[in-house]
């Protein structure tokens, strides 16, 4: 067996995903079948830790397993300065050449990614040091994607208390910025619908490679030390922007068209009106699975900024516009099934009219900065 020397950096493989998707189940089986690999683990969870201990690796001289539990908060965002210390700290008393982190199911891949690349504001400790960020990896629970982005769900009892973003929108994020998806608990899905589910992943990730799995049963090779992992590529690589950078209509990607999976991208010139646009993200269809994108809001100078994930919407202020800023909207709608031309009708039916003047005050439901 081989280890990663002093003078190369070791590979990190970041594992997230929703609450009951397989994440540790996923740990488990690297663990005890790595590919010739010893590995040590940062756990990061809000539930009961159940990782096999005595899986893990061992060094010659100590008697505790190569697992770190990091759970009394998220570390994507009050535990960065705790993942850099016990990383480098593991890196420095132990022997491995593979390290898993098992993140939670409210944490965001980008800010732990960025961890593992920059470090954190408060922390000295550069994480290049010891080692090179290597494999995103996003477990989806094939079963339960739909249901994960009910507009009703919430995040858990414990998550921070900053994080006021909706959970859809939390695993939407895992979707877009991964290097391999793992749609888990396959055996619990009719096969037409993983091929609906697997056409719509594509869509909204087309650079992860997606494997599907039961109980999380999957080559060690496809998640560990692949050397995937590339920041600006995989932060290109959402469905959205690709949408955005080019025509807007999914035009090559066969197995989504088959399964009705389409995008475009609505544009207007004109602003929405506050209360009709109000009026509609409260009643929009459910085939859209994605929207993102930026609109014009009467009576407003700010750019404002939509984001859906599922039935759950977010829409407000993002920045101001600058006098060289293309001040038209912009909206990508990715989804399966979708009307396109209903939406399009109904979004244009929100704009302002020929006989309103955008410059009268209206009554405008958006928050403000």
């Amino acid at each position: 067996m081989t280890h990663t020397t002093a003078s190369e950096p070791i590979p990190v493989t970041v594992v997230s995903g929703p609450l009951g998707a397989g994440k540790t189940t996923l740990l488990n089986r690297l663990l005890a079948s790595p590919g010739g690999r010893e590995i040590a683990v940062i756990v990061n969870d809000m539930g009961e830790m159940n990782v096999d201990a005595e899986l893990l690796a061992r060094s010659d001289d100590a008697d505790d397993p190569g697992i770190v539990d990091l759970s009394n908060g998220c570390i994507c965002c009050r535990l960065q300065d705790d993942l850099l210390t016990e990383a480098a700290r593991l890196a420095e008393t132990r022997c491995f050449d593979v390290l898993v982190v098992e993140s939670s199911g409210i944490s965001e891949p980008v800010p732990v990614a960025r961890t593992f690349l920059e470090g954190s504001d408060e922390s000295d400790i550069d994480p290049t040091d010891h080692y090179r960020l290597d494999t995103m990896v996003s477990v989806i629970d094939a079963y339960g994607f739909w249901k994960e982005f009910d507009a009703g769900a919430s995040l858990p009892a414990g998550a921070d208390s900053d994080m006021d973003r909706p959970l859809a929108d939390v695993l939407m994020e895992g979707i877009e910025f991964c290097d391999v998806l793992l749609l888990n608990k396959c055996d619990m899905v009719p096969d037409e619908r993983l091929d609906e589910i697997e056409a719509t992943l594509g869509t909204l990730q087309s650079r992860a490679e997606i494997v599907r799995t039961i109980r999380s049963d999957v080559d060690p090779e496809l998640v560990l030390d692949t050397d995937r992992f590339d920041f600006a590529a995989v932060t290109r690589s959402a469905g959205w922007k690709q949408a955005l950078a080019g025509d807007g209509h999914d035009h090559d990607q066969p197995a989504a068209a088959a399964h009705g999976v389409s995008s475009f991208i609505y544009t207007a010139e004109r602003p929405f009106h506050p209360g009709r646009l109000d009026e509609w993200l409260d009643s929009w269809t459910e085939s859209v699975v994605r929207a993102k994108g930026v609109f014009r809001l009467a009576g407003r100078d700010d750019v404002m900024g939509l984001n859906r994930a599922g039935p759950s919407v977010q829409a407000g202020p993002i920045g101001k516009w600058g006098d060289d800023d293309d001040r038209r909207t912009r909206l990508v709608f990715i989804g399966s099934g979708m009307d396109e031309e209903g939406i399009v009708t109904a979004l244009d039916d929100c704009l302002l009219g020929d006989d309103e003047s955008e410059n009268r005050a209206f009554d405008d439901p958006f928050p403000t900065n």
